[in-house]
């Protein structure tokens, strides 16, 4: 993966960071993929509804409830900005 994370850097826009920061949420590795999604958001090209949606997810698992929060408000777009909704209510869940 850190190969991808040096073209990711030298991209020109923000695609590749934002895939690489996808497998690396899969993988449960969010401070990778946090620092990967900034990187798309910087570079752009990229559905920034989309990426702050997995950011805020990223955030949200590491968590950093109020990032998560602030990366959620950025979804505008239905049905993304439903999803991140459903987000926040879990970020204000009591724990179980």
């Amino acid at each position: 993966m850190s190969g991808l994370e040096k073209r990711a850097a030298a991209a020109p826009n923000g695609k590749l960071a934002a895939g690489t920061a996808d497998a690396y949420l899969g993988q449960n590795n969010y401070a990778k993929s946090i620092e990967l999604y900034r990187l798309a958001l910087t570079k752009g090209g990229v559905d920034a509804d989309d990426v702050n949606l997995h950011m805020g997810i990223a955030l949200a698992r590491s968590g950093d409830k109020a990032g998560a929060a602030t990366a959620f408000s950025a979804v505008k777009a239905s049905p993304k900005a439903d999803v991140a909704g459903l987000w926040t209510t879990w970020l204000g869940a009591p724990a179980a």
